[in-house]
């Protein structure tokens, strides 16, 4: 049987959060040194250009909405531009090459937050023809934070957080949508929920047929409750395993995941890092790279004993045949 694992981090506390019953396997995560990016913000989006750099997208007070950063991929950032009035940016490349949106914004016909989408122009830095997806808030406040993925099949599917249908803290449900086109600009929400009991700010870091990768962070709740990442599995990008293990150490809240792959098993992960504190935060965005390690679990050998105990069984089945 085919798993993965994640070899846990030298030096790095880690605690555990129960996760849901699910048929795939359970992973277990590890992120390398943390490198500081020097930008001030939360909720970023990683693209990997062309030419490897890394284009950062993430909420900034001082940019009025969306700071783009350009990053090296050692972490050296410098700001580009800025995109007004969105926030939580993220965008999948289509089929045909092009790049498209998807963000929230403030939807003046239902006076509510809703997510939206729209190209990007070739620099990725400014949005052109913004439409409505169809997905609202509903007036709720722990809601948004949307993910794009492109499926195998050519599709996207979005995914976003919004309240609990119980209610009560840190019980906030991933939900998701799939478009029913190759443009990605209609959806059907899917039945049911990805992840539940307070997993948030989900990001798809692998999306292959039978082998799907994501990283989330965990529901603000107290300061001894801090923000922590964790890995999940799955083998259809609706379904999914959370691994009970966390990534991130206990000193700091740590949320918002974002990643571009490095290799098959790798990946340069960003986020958002706050103080475990109530009210007002500072988030410094920080990168580290994630290792993954594919095992193959061997299936046990019979034991000469076993056999003989089974071969015992099926001659004594035998004889009651016989007599009947």
């Amino acid at each position: 049987m085919r798993i993965l694992a994640i070899a846990v981090a030298v030096g790095v506390g880690v605690s555990t959060l129960s996760a849901p019953a699910s048929a795939a396997p359970q992973p277990a995560g590890s992120l390398g040194p943390a490198t500081p990016l020097g930008l001030s913000g939360a909720s970023p989006h990683a693209d990997l250009l062309p030419d490897g750099t890394v284009r950062l997208y993430f909420p900034s007070p001082q940019s009025g909405g969306t700071a783009v950063a350009e990053c090296t991929q050692a972490g050296a950032c410098s700001i580009v531009g800025s995109i007004e009035r969105i926030a939580d940016l993220t965008d999948v490349v289509l089929r045909d090459g092009s790049r498209r949106a998807y963000f929230v914004e403030f939807d003046p016909s239902t006076q509510q937050k809703a997510i939206f989408t729209a190209p990007l122009s070739p620099e990725n830095v400014h949005l052109r023809d913004r439409s409505s997806v169809g997905i609202s808030s509903g007036g709720a406040m722990a809601w948004g934070v949307p993910d794009s993925v492109l499926l195998p099949d050519g599709r996207v599917r979005l995914y976003w957080v919004e309240p609990s249908p119980q209610g009560g803290m840190a019980t906030e449900v991933v939900a998701s949508a799939t478009s029913t086109d190759a443009a990605g600009t209609a959806f059907v929400r899917d039945p049911g929920y990805r992840t539940t009991g307070g997993r948030v700010d989900f990001e798809v870091l692998r999306a292959e047929p039978g082998n799907w990768l994501a990283i989330m962070s965990t529901s603000p709740e107290d300061p001894q409750n801090p923000q922590r990442l964790l890995l999940a599995t799955s083998d259809d990008g609706l379904d999914w395993t959370v691994g009970p293990k966390s990534l991130t150490p206990a000193d700091m809240s740590y949320l918002d995941p974002t990643g571009i792959p490095l290799g098959q098993d790798s990946f340069l992960v960003y986020y958002a890092k706050a103080p475990n504190v109530l009210g007002d935060r500072q988030y410094e965005l920080e990168q580290a790279t994630l290792t993954v390690e594919t095992l193959t679990v061997e299936t046990p050998a019979v034991s000469d004993t076993e056999k003989k105990k089974k071969k015992k069984k099926k001659k004594k089945k035998k004889k009651k045949k016989k007599k009947r």
